[in-house]
């Protein structure tokens, strides 16, 4: 299966680099609007502070068996439903009633980012001869410094303000939800892993099959987590 071109750029690597962009954007998503969130929840610095942390823990820890999904699946389905988790634990911060609820979805939040960031960082490699890759990378780097900005910026300014009645930094991770999902259907749909270019057969199959073992994955750590948070309400 051939990739189509666009400004020069395979779709592929496009998409891929979007995904860079909308990880690292969301990253610096609370950090941009540590004042709201603490007027909302009533949360002491301490207390903002712990939301990075709880979430960088959680990332750490899943990135080893991240890395080992990135080696046994279609890394576009790995790519795409990751950034579907993230999104869903994003627009659950938006939705987000006590800071409990809020840490809770920042921790699920680090599982999506642990399964997004070695697949997409492998799929770079793969598609660069060994001459291009620190090219590739520093491009890559590039981008998610412009998707940190972004992201931190537009938090900021929405923030500030309210709309149709719901305060801008709840909107601002609705929307940075909204556009993961659609970025994480993209690449899941229309990306190409450059391993499986040379077999033409049986990829379609392997895209479907991975994409219902991942999508299985993030269901089940995703129930896990709500489990445990209405566990702890009752």
């Amino acid at each position: 299966m051939q990739t189509k071109i666009l400004c020069g750029m395979s779709l592929s690597l496009l998409l891929i680099n979007l995904a860079a962009v909308l990880e690292r954007a969301d990253e610096t998503l609370l950090p941009a609007v540590y004042k709201e969130v603490s007027q909302a929840f009533k949360a002491s610095p301490s207390d903002l502070g712990s939301l990075t942390f709880i979430r960088t823990v959680v990332q750490a820890l899943c990135s080893p068996l991240a890395g080992m999904l990135a080696m046994q699946y279609y890394r576009p389905s790995i790519i795409g439903l990751g950034t579907l988790f993230w999104a869903l634990s994003t627009a659950a911060v938006a939705f987000s009633l006590t800071f409990t609820q809020c840490a809770l979805s920042r921790a699920v939040n680090g599982i999506g980012l642990a399964i997004v960031v070695p697949a997409l960082q492998s799929f770079i490699a793969d598609s660069y001869t060994e001459s291009g890759r620190g090219v590739a990378f520093g491009w890559l780097n590039l981008v998610g410094s412009v998707g940190a900005i972004a992201g931190s910026t537009s938090a900021t300014v929405m923030a500030g303000y309210n709309f149709w009645g719901i305060p801008g930094w709840r909107l601002a991770f609705f929307l940075m939800a909204c556009v993961s999902s659609l970025i994480g259907w993209l690449v899941h749909t229309f990306v190409v892993d450059p391993r499986d270019r040379i077999s033409k057969s049986g990829i379609s199959s392997d895209r479907v099959t991975n994409g219902y073992a991942i999508l299985f994955l993030c269901y089940f750590f995703f129930s896990l987590a709500h489990g445990v948070q209405l566990a702890k309400h009752t």
